[in-house]
């Protein structure tokens, strides 16, 4: 890409025979534009300038999706205090949007003619036109880019999901052994070294723990395997399933003053299973763990743009902002003796039915996710 937009500035420039010129491409926040090549006098200093929407010569051009030829910058009263004259030698420059079907890409700058003349309507047509094809190419480019780091997130998902299978599996055997030798221990020694049995009672409890994360690795290796097709599965009630998730959980939720609401619809479809279960216990738990005491959980079902969306809201403490992308990723937890699967194995079950889960915080404190799974992956 880099490569690509020299060429094209670099073009521009001989053809115009100017010495100074940039291009912007608008960033992911899609609100503001970015100095991705440039050439001139400034050109070490701008390199990667952020401009807003608006901001600017380049941020009004990039607000207006309008191409700007400005003759003379000391008598354009409207783009005079946009610009810093003292930046540039000449008075005169060119302002063209980079636009592929109606999007808005990026936009090309052109100053400092080497003549010191005005640019022309003429010059401004052949920039524009310059433009318009360059825009294709540079949509194709993103495109590519984008299609590449998904193909990178798959394979490093991929390799992700095989190492923790190898690595579970591994590990299992010989835990189980342990874990039935300890027992066997436990059961001769009788009551009579209360010491020993101290010990053996706190290496069982290890290996309990231990074990949890190896199931846990295991369930989220299954979680990832594309392979697994939810319309194949036996069909549930999500109302059903929610309730017996919130059954289980309500001893803790008791002991902690949590109050748990279900608000549940009447007209949802049953879905096809493919690990429900596991999704809406990881969020239960979570919303129990993010409460000290005190506190609200509301689980609310319904269905939204041919969706069946279920909301989980909590009165906990929140997810910090800069986390917010990590959460659900392989051995990340925000917990001291947290594992960092739970929500990794929710997302792989959630992707199975090319369904979506958005996170937002609350006004009262806590976070709202919701699930999304489309219709079209229900039966």
């Amino acid at each position: 890409m880099q490569e690509y937009l020299e060429s094209i500035l670099n073009q521009c420039l001989d053809i115009l025979e100017s010495d100074s010129g940039s291009i912007m491409l608008v960033s992911k926040s899609s609100r503001e534009v970015v100095v991705r090549v440039a050439r001139g006098r400034n050109e070490a200093s701008i390199l990667g300038k952020r401009l807003r929407f608006g901001e600017g010569i380049s941020g009004l051009v990039a607000e207006q999706r309008r191409p700007l030829l400005v003759e003379d910058v000391s008598k354009e009263n409207f783009v005079k205090d946009r610009c810093r004259q003292k930046d540039y030698r000449t008075n005169s420059f060119l302002s063209v949007p980079l636009m592929y079907s109606g999007k808005l890409l990026g936009v090309i700058n052109i100053t400092e003619k080497n003549n010191e003349k005005p640019f022309t309507l003429k010059e401004l047509s052949f920039i524009s036109a310059i433009a318009m094809s360059a825009a294709k190419t540079i949509e194709k480019m993103i495109h590519c880019e984008h299609l590449e780091k998904q193909l990178k997130c798959f394979k490093d998902s991929t390799a992700i999901t095989k190492f923790t299978s190898a690595v579970a599996h591994e590990l299992n055997n010989p835990l189980d052994g342990i874990m039935r030798y300890t027992r066997l221990c436990l059961s001769n020694i009788g009551d009579q070294n209360d010491s020993l049995r101290e010990y053996l009672l706190e290496i069982q409890s290890g290996l309990k723990r231990m074990a949890g994360i190896i199931k846990s690795m295991l369930q989220f290796s299954f979680a990832g395997d594309r392979n697994r097709n939810p319309l194949t599965r036996d069909d549930v009630d999500i109302n059903l399933l929610l309730k017996k998730v919130v059954s289980f959980n309500q001893h803790e939720a008791h002991c902690k003053n949590v109050e748990i609401q279900l608000r549940l619809a009447n007209d949802l479809p049953k879905i096809s299973d493919c690990g429900l279960e596991q999704v809406f216990m990881n969020f239960v738990k979570n919303s129990l763990d993010a409460i000290d005491k005190d506190g609200k959980i509301i689980i609310k079902n319904y269905r939204s743009n041919g969706h069946v969306c279920i909301d989980f809201i909590d009165s906990g403490i929140g997810i910090d902002e800069d986390l917010k992308n990590k959460i659900f990723e392989p051995f990340f937890s925000t917990k001291s003796k947290g594992k960092g699967l739970g929500l990794a194995i929710v997302k792989e079950i959630i992707d199975c039915y090319k369904g979506k889960i958005e996170m937002k915080s609350v006004s009262h404190g806590g976070v709202k996710f919701t699930i999304k799974i489309p219709v079209g992956g229900i039966s």
